[in-house]
């Protein structure tokens, strides 16, 4: 896919814990956070959480 590209998300656990009890989805009981990596890793976004 053309324009992918890697994003390096550092202090990923400070936003983990941020949005933890935030849900996206009450049906797959995804936190916003989890929701928003795996929407990047559709469109083909490559995540490194640090």
């Amino acid at each position: 896919m053309a324009g992918t590209f890697t994003l390096i998300w550092h202090d990923a656990d400070i936003a983990r814990r941020a949005l933890a009890d935030v849900v996206s989805d009450p049906d797959e009981r995804l936190s916003y956070f989890e929701d928003i990596v795996q929407l990047l890793e559709r469109f083909g976004v490559t995540v490194v959480l640090r």
